[in-house]
């Protein structure tokens, strides 16, 4: 199939270097007749191109005689590239000059020698041209018609129907069949189930169905979804496994470490696993990876759902009956296709021939959706006919060769172009998850984006344009939409990957491993280099001249840069880069750099000759020091993204001479004239979101209405920050008010969000958004509202009339006293609305500390509806509030805390009506003493959290809640915490799928109730109820993963239980146990308990001595003790011999005994890899050579340390010290300034922290750049600009980012 991309390509860039030769026959200097010649000798080939793309196939000639013109094509797309480049280059230079008031244009390259280089080219190039014209001619290629010189660009149109991805066809008894099959296996410990199939039949699709399932969801407490393809590799999929269940990336490398961490994650969790596109037949492979599942969680009721295509695959890895998907039927297959063509107004003849179509895709469900697609866009009888007559219908091999039906759409693809940036997509790894807009952007930069003359739309309108109609076809699909409906990003299906890979294979090779591949013919590198393996192969000049785009995560070119001579896209990332060279400068034709590299330190100068950039992205670049200074002179960049740090983010100035520039995130506003808000004033193109930060820096209405920001029609996003208070102590403009009514942003706004606002009332352009019944409101388009820390302001603005809003937030304003009718409108009677805030879905309400009255609009004015949508509501700590309304029918999510209870008892008083509340949370109500009534009859209640209510005396009957909790074997969590009256919680009996139950710090609490059902129940914490008079039977059938029990009272024999639960002896793994002072050791039943991997032991003051039967415990790897004041002598060395950490804390005898290297039990303790006491993190040395090599160092979590550990003042090499949530340190040591090599330092979240080293110290440290403070309230007060007690000692340092703000 590559032979059909020669035709494309060929035509493409003909059509292209057409438009553009005509383009600069009026600004070259001696090249109009070269150019005039060019432009006509490609209207001529480009005329005989659709004949010559019929014959390539059965005449080897013409197929050579293609790519001949394309190569020829790529070449004079680079000579014409250069020569726009030059003349860009000349007029920058001299604006430059000229702005110097000098003008030396005897400094600008040789004009003469240009010319002549590029006389020779342009001779090159034709000569070329009529040689290729020459055998046109000698085959007799026929000439067409007319010719276009330029690219087709396709209508808009109506896109709703292909965005939804519910349209499945015929699988659900497959679904049914796997959902009971999932959630009924509670005899194995791991279950496998594959689905086998071809490709196409939609095995990821039912996966996700599965995946998705109301009941899969109740029953699993995580799971879990993994693509595996072609690389079974059992860390990686572990890791990858860790990443998906924290939510954040990993960087371990050990696999011992994931694992600990995967267990932490999993403990008494029961997981669905879903692995999809397996292709491993190796079954030591699949042995290996199940080891370390089973060694994590050996609960039963674990499952794994396998997708492949393999049957090889299915018999490794099955323990249950594989599910083999069937194809569909052909009126299933006419049924997808239907629901594609929509749109299209189906004749009978049409659907005739539409039933046909649908036998010929074979059963297959991805080429119907395909094939739907292209049917989609093509509205007359002869279009489908084409389709159906085709000659691939008769061409196929076998039964499973689909990819000549898929490629239909893309022959039926409707330009040149649109095919090649399909094609493009083969560069990316299968399951890649495409950014819509990055991927828009390597289009761009390829030149596949290029309007028709006379068009109004720009090439990103083009680029979303052909990303919609491809995802239209299906050939994207999985598309990903943000809480705008906009989609975000896309995916494309295994088989489509395919046949962009067989297309384009002559143009794209994707390199993995230590590769000897040959690159010399390719157009498109990329490079997928793991760990120490790199690619065998050369970048000389001759084997790279030809690339136009590269993606490496390799350190492999070093000062080669300049080889890649035709670059139009450039992705470099990976930590082993750590430098680029400055020969990056001339890469010429350069339009796309993204740069994400930890460890580089500088960008080079040259960055800002690269004058045809259109996009920079330098992202995750944490060590970047500082941006080349001449970026202005990037006048044709399009999108600068600069996610490394806040302070980099600062350093963008002069951004008004990028008058193309449509993409910037964020603006820092400075009083320097290179960073005044007026910069923004001419980029009338900019779009989707901006931030403008340090408003403080803005003097005056008149000089923020300069930003124009009312014409700046494209922003959907737009966020106003004002800095902390010393930021306008320093400025002291005190003008907030007609900064930010000179702000006014188009009505075309989506989102508005407003930070630190110190005026007393909002602008005009807010209060007016609902000053006339008829009038179109400037905010009609909102569907996002912040407003966040206006600690001035006296009154919330009207809002409840804005037909789109779906998102409110209002926190800490301060001065608000009441919530009364104008927040919802200003009429009293507004009975012509159907609702008030007709479209909110979500509402926070939070710090609002003066905050009152909050008046129900229902109840002064005629309206009928309000919050009608409303379906997540969170109020928070508005402690002097005293009425609200109550409203809320359609919650499905209710967080309330720090109110009083009669603000709690009235929201909640109608929620007796409100059927779909799924979650409560209660935290913080000080005054509650019993739940409502209105809360007893939830019946679709899944979470219930109660937490810090000191006076609940009693627990609501919730049985309504049962009848759905039979069903809820992951989310059905009852958590009770520190209510110290509570007396009574209620009948659990009906409770059948509870799998979590704590209950503590409840001291009057007499009775656990008994649990129907314990089966489901995998977690128990009973602790801390020192009035509990007995332990409930029903823990003695548990099969519990972990338990913690104790702090009752005196009388009570609560340990003798543990014997009795012989269910949960071979399961029980984290075991938390709470003694008392008369307890003198702890109970012997512990070694029933053969699989315990922590113990936990606090306050047991009658203990002198561990006991030695703890090495009888071989699966023990974690040891905490903690306030056992009496404690004294620790088993043998061989007891603990398996432990591997060890936390003592609060044990001052223990202590003593064990200082390190003097202690009596240090011995015992020293060969234990992580030691901690009183929370301190014993260092019990380390490589003598990693003090000289150690660069980057991070200390994380270690709460109650007091001090940095004395052995880091000997890591003198390095060079960026993190410190994150050391709560228990309330100073730094002053050998500090030992670290001679630091250049970065930073602190974060240390709440206690308040002192630094003496200003000697610190000055000391001659390379520190960069300090950072975050989240350390103490300390940030104390470094309070000219103010703070701690500020002398930091005042030398360059640059000081302090909570986001740099100062």
């Amino acid at each position: 199939m590559a032979e059909t991309l020669l035709n494309v390509v060929a035509e493409e860039i003909l059509g292209k270097l057409i438009s553009l030769a005509t383009e600069q026959i009026g600004l070259a200097w001696g090249f109009e007749e070269e150019l005039t010649r060019l432009r006509d000798s490609f209207a001529f080939i480009q005329a005989v191109l659709a004949d010559a793309g019929r014959r390539q196939v059965r005449e080897e000639l013409v197929r050579l005689w293609l790519q001949k013109l394309k190569d020829v094509a790529y070449d004079a797309d680079d000579v014409l590239d250069e020569l726009a480049y030059e003349i860009l280059r000349r007029k920058v230079e001299i604006r430059n000059q000229m702005k110097r008031k000098v003008c030396f244009f005897f400094s600008l390259s040789n004009p003469i020698a240009f010319r002549i280089k590029m006389a020779n080219k342009f001779k090159t190039i034709r000569e070329s041209l009529k040689r290729i014209n020459d055998e046109a001619n000698g085959f007799g290629l026929i000439r067409a018609g007319s010719v276009n010189i330029n690219p087709e660009t396709i209508p808009n149109r109506e896109t709703d129907s292909f965005l939804d991805h519910s349209e499945v066809v015929g699988r659900e008894d497959s679904v049914s069949e796997i959902v009971k099959l999932v959630t009924s296996t509670t005899g194995q410990q791991l279950s496998v189930i594959p689905m086998v199939g071809m490709a196409g039949l939609g095995k990821t699709t039912l996966a996700k169905l599965v995946y998705n399932h109301e009941l899969v969801k109740n029953y699993f407490d995580k799971k879990i979804w993994i693509c595996v393809s072609d690389d079974f590799d059992d860390k990686r999929i572990l890791r990858r496994i860790l990443e998906s269940l924290t939510g954040n990336p990993s960087q371990l490398e050990s696999k011992d470490a994931i694992l600990q961490n995967l267990q932490e994650e999993l403990q008494g969790k029961r997981y669905l696993l879903i692995l999809d596109d397996v292709w491993n037949e190796n079954s030591m492979k699949w042995d290996a990876l199940r080891g370390c599942l089973l060694g994590i969680n050996s609960n039963f009721g674990n499952n794994i759902i396998v997708t492949t295509r393999s049957h090889k695959v299915a018999e490794i890895m099955e323990t249950l009956s594989r599910h083999q998907l069937e194809k569909l039927d052909d009126d299933e297959c006419w049924s997808i296709i239907k629901k594609r063509v929509s749109a299209v107004p189906l004749t009978p003849d049409l659907e005739a021939i539409g039933r046909d179509i649908a036998k010929k895709c074979r059963g297959v469900p991805l080429v119907a959706k395909v094939l739907g697609g292209t049917l989609s866009l093509k509205k007359v009888k002869s279009q489908w006919l084409t389709i159906q007559n085709s000659e691939v219908w008769s061409s196929l091999r076998d039964s499973n060769d689909m990819l000549p039906i898929l490629k239909l759409s893309f022959d039926y693809l409707s330009s040149p172009s649109l095919k090649q940036c399909f094609a493009y997509c083969s560069i990316f790894p299968k399951d890649y998850v495409m950014d819509k807009e990055e991927l828009i952007q390597h289009w761009m930069a390829e030149g596949f984006l290029q309007p028709s003359q006379g068009s109004n739309l720009v090439m990103e309108d083009v680029g979303i344009m052909y990303f919609d109609i491809l995802v239209a076809n299906s050939l994207l699909q999985d598309a990903e939409k943000d809480e705008y409906d906009n989609i975000v990003s896309c995916k494309m299906h295994d088989l489509v990957h395919d046949l962009t890979l067989s297309i384009s294979k002559l143009e794209t090779l994707i390199v993995k491993g230590d590769s000897m591949d040959d690159i010399s013919l390719v157009r498109r590198l990329s490079i997928q280099s793991e760990e120490e393996i790199v690619p065998r192969i050369s970048f000389s000049k001759e084997h790279v001249r030809r690339l136009r785009t590269l993606v490496s995560n390799a350190n492999l070119f070093g000062n080669m840069l300049s080889n890649f001579e035709c670059l139009r896209v450039l992705r470099l990332s990976g930590s082993s880069i750590i430098e680029l060279s400055e020969s990056i400068g001339r890469l010429i034709h350069l339009r796309f750099l993204r740069i994400s590299c930890p460890n580089i330190k500088v960008l080079p100068k040259s960055i800002a000759k690269l004058y045809n950039l259109q996009t920079l992205n330098v992202r995750d670049c944490y060590c970047l020091k500082e941006l080349p200074k001449d970026l202005k002179n990037l006048v044709n960049l399009r999108c600068i993204f600069v996610w490394s740090t806040i302070y980099m983010s600062c350093l963008l100035k002069d951004i008004g001479q990028w008058k193309c520039l449509r993409r910037l995130p964020n603006f820092f506003v400075s009083q320097n004239a290179d960073r005044r808000i007026e910069e923004l004033g001419q980029l009338n193109q900019l779009r989707g979101q901006l931030n403008i930060v340090d408003l403080e820096n803005v003097r005056d209405k008149e000089e923020a209405r300069r930003a124009n920001l009312a014409e700046k029609a494209k922003i959907d996003e737009l966020g106003f920050f004002w800095g902390i208070s010393t930021k306008r102590r320093e400025v002291n403009y005190r003008n907030e008010e007609d900064v930010l009514e000179g702000l006014q942003p188009h009505q075309n706004l989506k989102s508005l969000s407003i930070y630190g606002f110190g005026g007393k009332k909002f602008p005009s352009w807010m209060l007016r958004s609902c000053d006339a019944k008829d009038a179109l409101s400037l905010f009609d388009n909102l569907i996002d509202i912040n407003l966040n820390g206006c600690t001035e302001c006296e009154e919330v603005p009207t809002l409840g009339c804005l037909p789109c809003l779906k998102f409110l937030v209002i926190e800490e304003m301060d001065k608000v006293t009441c919530i009364g009718v104008k927040f919802y409108t200003i009429y009293s009677d507004d009975s012509h609305r159907n609702a008030l805030f007709p479209a909110l879905r979500k509402l926070k309400l939070k710090n609002m500390k003066c905050l009152v009255e909050w008046q129900d609009v229902m109840e002064v004015t005629a309206a009928r509806v309000v919050f009608p949508c409303l379906e997540e509501f969170t109020i928070k700590d508005c402690p002097q509030l005293t009425s609200a309304p109550c409203h809320f029918q359609s919650l499905n999510k209710l967080e309330i805390g720090g109110v009083c209870s009669r603000i709690f008892e009235k929201i909640c008083s109608k929620l007796t009506t409100c059927t779909s509340l799924r979650s409560l949370k209660i935290e913080e109500c000080g005054e509650l003493s019993q739940i409502p009534e209105a809360l007893h009859n939830l019946s679709s209640l899944e979470t219930l959290e109660v937490k810090g209510c000191p006076k609940l005396m009693s627990f609501p009957s919730i049985q309504a809640a049962a009848s759905l909790l039979r069903h809820l074997a992951i989310s059905c969590d009852l958590s009770i915490n520190d209510c110290p009256n509570l007396i009574l919680i209620p009948d659990l009996q009906e409770f059948r799928s509870l799998t979590q139950l704590e209950i503590s710090g409840c001291p009057n609490l007499k009775i656990i109730p008994d649990i129907g059902e314990v089966r489901s129940l995998t977690q128990v914490d009973i602790f801390k109820c020192q009035k509990l008079t007995r332990l409930p039977q029903w823990l003695w059938d548990c099969r519990l993963n972990s338990l913690s029990i104790g702090g009752f009272c005196e009388e009570l024999d609560v340990f003798s239980i543990l014997s009795s639960m012989t269910s949960s002896h071979a399961s029980l793994k984290y075991l938390y146990l709470y003694g008392w002072t008369q307890l003198n050791s702890i109970p012997d039943e512990i070694q029933h308990f053969t699989a315990i991997k922590m113990l936990f032991i606090r306050e047991f003051d009658g203990m002198e001595t561990l006991p030695e039967w703890l090495g009888n415990i071989s699966s023990l790897r974690c040891l905490q003790l903690y306030r056992c004041k009496n404690l004294v002598y620790l088993p043998t060395k061989q007891a603990i011999q398996h432990v591997r950490r060890l936390d003592i804390n609060d044990c001052p005898k223990l202590k003593e005994r064990c200082a390190k290297g003097s202690g009596a039990e240090w011995s015992k303790i020293s060969d234990i890899s992580d030691l901690f006491i009183d929370d301190e993190y014993i260092i019990r040395g380390f490589h003598p050579t990693l003090a000289e090599v150690l660069e980057n160092l991070e200390l994380i979590a270690w709460t109650k340390v007091n001090s940095l550990p004395d052995e880091i003042q000997c890591f003198t090499a390095l060079k960026r010290l993190e410190i994150w949530n050391f709560d228990g340190m309330e100073a730094l040591p002053e050998w500090l300034g030992n670290l001679s090599s630091l250049q970065m330092l930073c602190y974060c979240y240390c709440k206690n922290l308040m002192y630094l080293p003496t200003a000697q110290t610190m000055q000391r440290l001659t390379k520190l750049e960069y300090l950072k403070i975050y989240n350390c309230l103490k300390l940030k007060e104390r470094c309070e600009k000219e103010r703070g007690a701690e500020w002398p000692n930091i005042a030398h340092i360059p640059f000081i980012e302090i909570d986001g703000e740099y100062i």
